[in-house]
């Protein structure tokens, strides 16, 4: 007799306690509706606990796949267990495109049985294409629930100092050199405009580039540095009293943005380089792109005001409220778990 599929296996996993991605907690949560989700990789010899296992879900490890994590996912594979890789990014952030991390990606790419997509554009860059578009799989990038209230917006405000006519730019997120902050301090000293704030919000991870982010700042009483970690739910009011969030990406390998999701979420808009993601929102209009200039791109959205930007948050989230929605991404996961045949990855 068989044994019963009723395990999933998901890595990393998160680990409560921890400033683990929101994403990847939302994501264990919806698949422990599916069976027991567990954290690791069972041994070569474990074939029992192998046997049970119906999926592993690969997210961020290409730069930590080794020969011994490949004998163990091609054991899974033999025995009839799902490998699912989420390409999120071209390569990972914090390393630079070598060949050490393209052959990697390959191999996940020409050993997955199905590939994730948490934005349709990014098909085109999936590693040796011809031979694995058809395991492309578009899933959205599920929705954040807002924990953001009128109390803690207020107390934002007066430790900020900011005032209900200010138009307030954010930029947040873990302080590391590819979100290439310093682009959008850049940018908005640039501008010189009246009543604007930027505040920078986040965990520094940098030492060196923190202290070069400072410097910048300095002397200029209308940039607001937060540099710390900032729980879920303080950040939601933080976004509530931005108008705008700024992503000022330049980094090659990019292509999805928690950011941006989060910030939909919460109903504000957003200011992004021309990723994957972006690209697929833009038809929307709920979203500025742009491709060379920052600052250009901010004083459009500052021009337009703050009633006009508040109005295109409110676009953004009722989209993520009926197409990025836990109902949604769960049925497409389903999908994937129970082989059901998919709608071309590229089609709404």
């Amino acid at each position: 007799m068989l044994a019963k599929r009723d395990k999933i296996v998901y890595i990393p996993y998160p680990v409560k306690g921890s400033n683990t991605n929101e994403y990847t907690f939302n994501m264990v949560r919806l698949l422990e509706r599916k069976g027991t989700v567990l954290r690791e990789l069972a041994a070569p010899m474990d074939l029992f606990q192998i046997l049970r296992t119906k999926a592993v879900f690969l997210n961020w490890i290409e730069d930590q796949l080794d020969r011994k994590m490949k004998f163990q996912l091609w054991c899974y594979r033999i025995f009839g267990t799902k490998i699912i890789w989420v390409f999120h990014n071209k390569y990972p952030h914090d390393v630079e495109e070598n060949s050490h991390v393209i052959c990697n990606m390959k191999w996940l790419a020409n050993h997955s049985s199905d590939i994730i997509l948490h934005s349709q554009s990014s098909a085109k860059f999936i590693p040796n294409i011809k031979r694995n578009i058809r395991k492309a799989r578009f899933v959205p990038h599920i929705l954040y629930e807002t924990q953001k209230n009128d109390k803690c917006m207020e107390e934002l405000r007066n430790k900020y100092c900011i005032k209900e006519t200010d138009f307030v730019f954010l930029m947040f997120g873990t302080i590391r050199k590819y979100k290439n902050f310093e682009a959008g301090i850049e940018a908005f000293i640039k501008l010189e405009i009246p009543n604007a704030k930027l505040l920078i919000a986040g965990k520094p991870l940098d030492a060196m580039y923190t202290k070069k982010l400072k410097k910048m700042c300095e002397n200029n009483k209308n940039i607001i540095l937060d540099l710390q970690y900032i729980p879920n739910n303080i950040l939601d009011s933080m976004i509530g009293i931005s108008d705008v969030v700024v992503l000022p990406y330049t980094n090659s390998s990019s292509m999805n943005s928690g950011v941006m999701i989060q910030a939909f979420s919460n109903g504000k808009t957003v200011i992004s380089p021309d990723i994957c993601m972006a690209r697929d929102y833009l038809k929307y209009g709920f979203i500025y792109l742009y491709r060379k200039s920052l600052d250009k791109i901010m004083l459009k959205a500052y021009k337009k005001g703050k009633a006009y930007n508040k109005n295109m948050g409110e676009v953004a989230r009722k989209y993520m409220l009926n197409h990025n929605n836990e109902d949604v991404v769960k049925e497409k996961v389903a999908m994937i778990l129970n082989k059901q045949r998919f709608r071309a990855f590229y089609e709404d």
